[in-house]
């Protein structure tokens, strides 16, 4: 992120970064060891560009002035969720079909297609960004750095949804593997249909969520919609509190129920945080604190590995407390910072 800061041109970052995704997915392709450790390596790098690049990109076309900023990143957040689906649709046909070889080359195509799609189009396009109505004129001094308790709070909420991804993603199928009662119809549910009914219910949701942005009266609270997305990370595992009296299997609507308040964190937390950290940093540390957002989450899934190890450890209840105390003070935190101070000062 520090090092696209540094750089004049926004689409130069973007540009290289999806190059260096297709070189990633190049080297997968080929069936050696090196190969593969080497592509592993070029994709590291190649997401530590990307996603940075693809805020900075976003910023520039949506200033932290513009009021449609967080409606910016809720169709951001839809388009990867219907990337991850489609994707993980193809991938699974392609390497039955055809092996991994031809899915990584297929992958490094598709990747390929974006990157030329992205330089075809006209350079001023990413330079300048797209006008609003009730749009204030640009100002050319320096933008000030916004509350720093302000990032700090959106950093804490970033790390606390990826401890609770980290569960739903593991101890939670786990859990619905062993102690659901998936059977319907004669037709037992996969457990990683759990996982696919998130990524649908994201894509039903986000249109849902863009009519309330558009309606907002009062946009200086998404500090406060970030706050509630911490709680309902909190009540995912509330409600599992009184599974843990059942000693035998349980209804198929707790899973489902804990898998609904999840996306609705993930939907007020990741879309409207990175808003909101956007909005209270300067355009010329874009990168750097994009940066941090992601190894802020990269931190909570280690973390989240680390009270993963804690189900075979400690009593169930007591899992499910820390899992619920943690997003509530981090709620607590956000609620009462002061944001978008950035943009008022420049108002």
């Amino acid at each position: 992120g520090h090092l696209l800061d540094r750089s004049t041109s926004p689409s130069r970052g973007f540009t290289g970064s999806l190059l260096l995704l297709v070189l990633g997915y190049v080297f997968l392709a080929v069936p050696y060891r090196a190969a593969t450790f080497a592509g592993f390596a070029v994709l590291a790098v190649g997401h530590a560009f990307y996603k940075p690049s693809t805020q900075r990109v976003l910023t520039i076309l949506f200033p932290t002035k513009d009021s449609r900023l967080e409606g910016a990143q809720v169709m951001l957040h839809f388009a990867i969720n219907v990337g991850a689906a489609a994707g993980s649709f193809l991938a699974g046909i392609m390497v039955r079909s055809a092996g991994w070889s031809i899915s990584y080359a297929f992958a490094a195509l598709m990747v390929g297609i974006g990157m030329a799609l992205s330089t075809a189009q006209p350079s001023q396009s990413v330079a300048s960004h797209v006008p609003s109505k009730t749009e204030t004129p640009p100002d050319s001094t320096a933008q000030p750095l916004g509350s720093l308790s302000t990032i700090l709070a959106v950093l804490a909420a970033m790390f606390l949804l990826a401890i609770t991804t980290a569960q739903a993603e593991g101890a939670l199928l786990l859990w619905s593997e062993h102690s659901v009662r998936r059977v319907i119809l004669g037709f037992e549910l996969p457990t990683a249909w759990f996982v696919a009914y998130a990524a649908v219910l994201v894509l039903v949701l986000s249109p849902m969520q863009l009519v309330f942005l558009s309606k907002r009266k009062r946009p200086g609270t998404t500090n406060r919609l970030v706050a509630v997305g911490l709680v309902s990370a909190a009540l995912c595992f509330a409600i599992l509190l009184p599974t843990t009296l059942n000693d035998g299997s349980v209804s198929i609507l707790w899973p489902i129920t804990t898998y609904t308040l999840f996306v609705l964190a993930e939907m007020l937390i990741a879309p409207l945080g990175l808003a909101l950290l956007h909005r209270n940093a300067p355009q010329r540390l874009m990168g750097l604190v994009t940066g941090l957002w992601y190894g802020a989450g990269a931190l909570g899934y280690f973390v989240g590995g680390q009270i993963g190890a804690l189900w075979s450890k400690w009593p169930t209840q007591r899992v499910l407390i820390l899992l619920i105390v943690l997003p509530m003070i981090g709620a607590a935190l956000i609620w009462v910072v002061q944001p978008d101070l950035v943009q008022e000062s420049e108002t």
